[in-house]
């Protein structure tokens, strides 16, 4: 299983002869998502961990489905209000899921795991969340800290985010503890910026034997 990284928080994974998109959202632009479809497989399905437009747009859903291995059929998961607002725009086939849930898409095993958004500010209610492992590897929790269940093989770390500081997400590393993680929810911050987080979440790995890695993006593979 191989992974390439969208701009900010999106993913593309690919396994045996189709992909898997998370989070297509508002940081990338219609350029960028349809030269990381072009290099990726067919799509098998798609994951929104949230309602939230830097994790999902119509638009960008509208161009993953184009991409699918079968438009008619073309699963996805998600929260309820996603997938209301989905089913509003004319989406089937979408799942709404949560912590303890499990499903299959194509070549892909999702196991969904946690539930609620991290707060951003009292001023703004909170709102579902749901984090995904895939395939029994990678973890990818969207906006959300919690500490997964299980030891990931390759985590995703969210660094810069509007919703965290970097005590929490170095706390958030000490206690997952994967085996490999990888910097997203970037898009934020400076190059500067990035070369700290990427120190300060590199000794957190160092402490549980763990190793920071960079995920491509399309046109780097």
């Amino acid at each position: 299983m191989e992974g390439f990284r969208l701009s900010h928080a999106g993913l593309i994974v690919e396994h045996e002869e189709t992909s898997l998109v998370l989070d297509p959202g508002d940081f990338s632009s219609e350029q960028e998502l349809s030269a990381a479809l072009d290099a990726a497989a067919p799509v098998a399905g798609l994951v929104i961990t949230h309602e939230h437009a830097d994790h999902w747009t119509l638009r960008n859903v509208i161009a993953v489905r184009e991409r699918a291995v079968q438009r008619d059929a073309f699963p996805i998961f998600t929260t309820a209000s996603t997938a209301a607002a989905l089913t509003e725009a004319g989406f089937g086939n979408v799942t709404v899921v949560a912590g303890g849930d499990t499903a299959v898409a194509g070549d892909f095993a999702l196991e969904f795991y946690g539930g609620r958004h991290e707060i951003l500010h009292r001023s703004i209610p909170g709102i579902d969340n749901v984090g995904v492992r895939v395939n029994g590897s990678l973890a990818w929790g969207g906006d959300s800290l919690i500490r997964p269940d299980f030891t990931a093989d390759l985590l995703g770390v969210p660094a810069g985010s509007p919703w965290s500081n970097i005590a929490q997400v170095m706390d958030f590393v000490l206690d997952a503890a994967p085996r490999r993680a990888y910097l997203t929810h970037d898009g934020m911050l400076s190059d500067r910026g990035r070369a700290l987080y990427a120190q300060r979440v590199g000794w957190c790995l160092a402490q549980t034997g763990g190793e920071l890695v960079e995920l491509p993006r399309a046109d780097q593979r």
